[in-house]
């Protein structure tokens, strides 16, 4: 095609460059909405101009504000960050606002060839056949001029086959998108032709890539990661509904064959399940028993370690301790457990449990549900007393280490705590009459309030700088003990707020860092929980971020349309990236709600203001303080209740 713009494509980013900005080494920004960390850009960019494209110099110093263009009701800062002394951190910073800026292009001043590529890759949206077609030079380049005109009707509906992506990992991930979505729109209403899409297939693939082939031999860097690889590709694949088939279920038959289905879907549904039985069957390999000694007045008072006690001293033990045979699952077969790969490894389980076990028997998917529930339940009470078994108590105040002779942050409590709450370790379980359970004790929370720094957030001990992991991790665990009240809440919601990046949209994880798309649930998620805790006496959905300019990050900089989420357009995509940005994705989605939540309303009324392709783009709703599909906590929940 005779393109007016250059396209730069490649296997991590796609821009377009205006030809009035390629001498100019300035960019055309678009759409997003202001965040609150940039009051002078919000003031500025709050103007009633529509679809005005600014153009920045880098020699502006500053770069000057300009008007932006609006997108619904929300008005999208077009400043760029401004500082009072230059430093290697800002021109740094000036450089990432740079590196993002050819993303934000407006999109209805660019050519036809150019909004047509992107409908090939999957960013926007095919124009249905019930929409007015262009006629002359856009039709001939969007193929419906002439005696095509036609075949427009023809569309393929079918439910698009998933197959594995070839080692060159290719673009081709994304042409389907045209035939199999272009019914979305059928009757032309509220069509959007600029709506960023989430290019779901792409994802799906990429992420079922990491599952079924075998990993190139760099990989083996990740060999004590195994339940982690697990953990990120299998919720990310969840959160995008590749387990959400229609697949009628008949309790009066097992046979998939004899049901009205057809065949080559039946085919996807036993794959689909025969990837979650070598799930659950990795995993258990990677389960580690552990000798482990506790005193013999506490082994009397918790009933759950007396059924785990084997009645006699342990070797080189003193009478006073009892053996008990306790346990976790390992970064893979035959490594020492560890709380991060057992947290991780127990979510995996989990959501294989929620999306089995919610089916009826006949379901492919029940069998492996119901293999990883039993694991689950046969090894909890073992997972119990390695727990306790890591404990470090200083005074009135406890904490955990993560592994027997590891280090000691607030990570560990988080990656206990998540556990114990689906498994139901955190329930009293009485055995005598003033027990109470120790995973529970008040001076957990004590030690993670001790966390919080000056700033606000929590460090990975106390005295450490505030960071975004470590500040998800303490709020999620204080939420979970129902102790958030113990900690500063003003100055960590000022903490969090600042976080946000004012041109970017997406959040860093310290302060005077780089947006990271990973930090999109960390920082976003962290927002949530306090939100909801919040929220449960301001009876408010809302979130306390800026919500679309998150998600315009997320769609726009950390996708790769090739499949895969990453950092920043700079970096290269990666599972543990892709996990984290759409789990901040669906953060910002999901309208706020109390938690735990006990039910699911109607899905209408709990999203908030959508960037991008309202019939495309939404995920499942990820429990804010676990992190897995609040469908799959609730199962769990019901189960070990």
């Amino acid at each position: 095609a005779d393109l007016d713009s250059e396209v730069r494509l490649d296997r991590n980013s796609i821009a377009i460059v205006p030809p009035s900005q390629r001498s100019k080494g300035g960019v055309v920004p678009l759409r997003g909405s202001d965040c609150g960390g940039a009051e002078g850009a919000v003031d500025a960019a709050r103007t009633d101009s529509q679809n005005t494209i600014p153009c920045y110099e880098r020699s502006d110093p500053g770069y000057r504000a300009m008007d932006g263009p609006r997108h619904g009701n929300c008005q999208f800062p077009t400043q760029r960050s401004q500082f009072l002394l230059e430093s290697p951190s800002t021109d740094v910073q000036a450089m990432t606002e740079h590196e993002c800026a050819p993303f934000f292009v407006s999109l209805p001043s660019l050519s036809d060839g150019q909004l047509q590529h992107l409908r090939s890759v999957g960013l926007l949206p095919p124009i249905p056949p019930s929409v007015s077609r262009p006629d002359g030079k856009a039709a001939k380049l969007l193929g419906l001029s002439g005696d095509d005109d036609d075949d427009i009707d023809d569309v393929d509906d079918s439910e698009p086959t998933i197959e594995l992506l070839d080692d060159d990992d290719g673009i081709d991930g994304t042409q389907d998108y045209q035939q199999n979505n272009a019914d979305d729109y059928s009757d032309g209403k509220d069509f959007d032709p600029y709506a960023i899409r989430l290019v779901r297939d792409a994802h799906i693939k990429y992420l079922l890539h990491a599952m079924c082939v075998k990993m190139p031999r760099g990989f083996v860097s990740l060999d004590a990661s195994h339940p982690w690889m697990i953990y990120w590709t299998l919720h990310s694949l969840d959160l995008l509904g590749h387990f959400d088939d229609g697949y009628p279920s008949k309790k009066n038959s097992s046979d998939v064959k004899n049901q009205n289905k057809d065949p080559l879907s039946d085919v996807e549904v036993l794959q689909k399940a025969n990837l979650l039985e070598r799930i659950v069957s990795t995993l258990r390999h990677c389960w580690t028993d552990v000798e482990l000694a506790f005193g013999q007045a506490e082994v009397d008072s918790d009933l759950r370690l007396k059924n785990l006690a084997s009645g006699e001293a342990g070797v080189g033990l003193t009478p006073a301790r009892i053996k008990v045979k306790g346990g976790g699952f390992g970064g893979g077969p035959q490594q020492m457990p560890h709380c991060a790969t057992t947290y991780a490894a127990v979510l995996a389980l989990s959501i294989v449990t929620g999306i089995g076990l919610s089916r009826s028997e006949s379901h492919p998917f029940y069998e492996p549900g119901k293999m990883a529930y039993g694991l689950l339940n046969r090894k909890r009470l073992q997972m119990y007393a390695f727990f306790l078994s890591l404990r470090e108590v200083v005074g009135d105040r406890t904490s955990f280490r993560m592994q027997h002779d590891g280090e000691i942050d607030v990570r560990s409590i988080y990656c206990i705590l998540a556990p114990c709450h689906l498994l139901g370790l955190l329930d009293d379980g009485r055995d005598c009459e003033h027990y109470n359970n120790p995973l529970r004790d008040l001076s957990i929370s004590r030690h993670i309030a001790d966390c919080q720094t000056f700033e606000g957030g929590f460090g990975a001990e106390p005295f450490n700088e505030a960071h975004g992991g470590y500040t998800f991790c303490a709020l999620a665990a204080l939420r979970i003990l129902g102790t958030v009240s113990l900690v500063d809440i003003d100055t960590l919601q000022s903490w969090l707020a600042r976080r946000q990046m004012g041109f970017e949209g997406g959040f860093c994880g310290r302060t005077n860092k780089l947006v990271d798309g990973c930090y999109s649930f960390w920082q976003g998620g962290a927002v949530a929980v306090l939100d909801s805790y919040l929220g449960d006496e301001m009876k408010s959905s809302e979130i306390s971020y800026d919500e679309q300019m998150l998600q315009r990050y997320i769609l726009l900089c950390a996708q790769d349309v090739n499949g895969g989420l990453r950092d920043k357009p700079s970096k290269p995509k990666d599972f543990y990236h892709s996990c984290y940005n759409l789990s901040g994705l669906s953060v910002a989605q999901h309208a706020v709600k109390p938690w735990p939540l006990d039910a699911l309303g109607a899905s209408g009324d709990d999203l908030n203001e959508l960037f991008g392709d309202r019939s495309n783009n939404i995920l499942g709703r990820t429990d804010g303080v676990l992190n897995i599909r609040i469908e799959r906590v609730q199962e769990m929940r019901k189960r070990f209740k």
